[in-house]
């Protein structure tokens, strides 16, 4: 038996596989000096294939299928681990320490194991289908509802004028935006205002841990936020309560379908 492959059924495994991914993609940046640009496509950095080879490896070896923002699909099984190798790619060429490494496992299509890693802190979201979210191995939960008049908000794009929470940021990172939702003392919500640039890597393992966390989401134009298509694009909108995220959605000005799955 190949004693690198893992049971997708042991989470626990999965999530330690995904830790061991994290230290190598964190050693991977924390020793790049070349910011230039890949060649492969526009907006890719040396340094985003660089660390997608480092989560290649051991994803495949462990027995997944792999849907990656820069490599595209591979693999065959119906447990597939979504992956952005380097979220906040210009943050992390800039300096600025809001950049991660997302991982998520689709298990016959429903996301069961999650890890969100800050590349430059060390902080670690993780979430465990039914078994809750933590941060640095401390459990965590959302904060308390607020109204939108009163929230702190991450954003993605420029919102519009009517948009008017109490503050918002932009930060650059969606995976970490959204993670933040998930902890006490992070983000009350966030929103994409872009027109249909995000895509599943981006958000499903940040998502995946706010929904542990008690938190809610959704596709800003009703959507379901889970896909494994590649050139799929959405619009997601995470709160920390049902309300806020009807404020929110209200705000994004898409079209909603009535009994929205949150």
């Amino acid at each position: 038996m190949d004693e690198t492959r893992i049971a997708p059924a042991d989470h626990d495994a999965v999530l330690r596989l995904f830790g061991e991914i994290c230290d190598r993609t964190s050693a991977v940046l924390a020793a790049n000096d070349d910011w230039s640009m890949s060649g492969r496509r526009d907006t890719q950095y040396s340094i985003d294939v660089d660390i997608d080879d480092a989560c290649l490896g051991p994803l495949r070896a462990a027995g997944f299928s792999v849907l990656s923002e820069e490599s595209g699909a591979t693999g065959e099984s119906e447990h597939v681990v979504v992956v952005d190798p380097l979220d906040g790619s210009t943050n992390a060429a800039l300096g600025i320490p809001w950049c991660a490494t997302a991982l998520c496992l689709v298990s016959n299509g429903v996301p069961v194991v999650a890890m969100v890693a800050n590349l430059r802190t060390g902080d670690r979201f993780t979430a465990i289908s039914g078994r809750g979210a933590e941060r640095n191995g401390m459990p965590i939960s959302v904060g308390p509802p607020v109204e939108l008049s009163a929230a702190i908000v991450a954003v993605n794009a420029r919102p519009p004028e009517s948009f008017r929470p109490a503050q918002y940021r932009s930060m650059g990172a969606t995976a970490l935006d959204i993670a933040s939702v998930a902890s006490p003392d992070g983000f009350d919500g966030s929103i994409d205002f872009d027109d249909d640039k995000i895509g599943v890597w981006d958000y499903l393992a940040a998502v995946t841990i706010v929904r542990e966390a008690g938190g809610v989401a959704a596709d800003a134009h009703g959507r379901e936020l889970i896909t494994l298509d590649h050139a799929a694009r959405r619009r997601p909108v995470t709160a920390t309560s049902p309300e806020l995220l009807d404020e929110l959605l209200d705000s994004a000005e898409g079209p909603r379908r009535s009994g929205l799955e949150r």
